[in-house]
């Protein structure tokens, strides 16, 4: 092995690490968005529901990262369609249970829905879920990654840095200051 093989590989890492980063951010904000427009149609009013100030739900990315794992299932929809969700619903159960049973808040509350489990999860969050792969699958994330290997890549680094440091100080502000919406 080369030294400049190394480098590459080296870089390879780093670049493939670059993209999970902004699938995991670009799902925080996805989701973000989502929860903002389906509240202000149900509900009429726009509040920031998450645990950070930003515009941005960490549960979306960790689940955007899980939903862009299934990609090599992408030529079966159906089945990339029932992974998503389950994955999606997994995601989110573990997440929620956690908030309520070890952390003593809940963040959301599906009690009263068709087909909960203990108000965490519910069947129209994850059809809901299992619908936004299909999407990220077959038009979000084919448009990113295009743009990102068409990127400058010192922009793209930079950029990264950026946000790496916007969202950690982010979290370590809204773990010291914020007191999230609960039910």
């Amino acid at each position: 092995m080369t030294a400049f093989a190394a480098i590459d590989n080296e870089e390879s890492r780093a670049e493939g690490l670059r993209w999970l980063f902004l699938i995991f951010l670009g799902g925080c904000v996805v989701g973000w968005i989502y929860e903002e427009v389906f509240y202000w149609f149900t509900e009429g009013l726009l509040r920031n529901r998450g645990i950070l100030y930003g515009p941005w739900l960490p549960i979306y990315g960790i689940g955007a990262l899980g939903i862009y794992a299934m990609k090599p299932l992408k030529k079966n929809p159906v089945l990339l369609f029932l992974l998503c969700t389950v994955v999606s619903g997994v995601v989110e159960y573990i997440i929620g249970y956690a908030g309520v049973y070890l952390l003593g808040v809940r963040l959301w509350d599906y009690r009263g829905l068709l087909w909960n489990l203990d108000g965490i999860i519910c069947f129209r969050s994850m059809v809901s879920f299992g619908v936004m792969g299909l999407a990220f699958h077959y038009l979000l994330e084919p448009m990113g990654e295009r743009l990102f290997m068409n990127a400058d890549p010192d922009a793209v680094r930079r950029g990264c840095r950026v946000l790496l440091v916007i969202f950690l100080a982010d979290c370590v502000l809204s773990a010291l200051f914020r007191t999230p919406i609960t039910y």
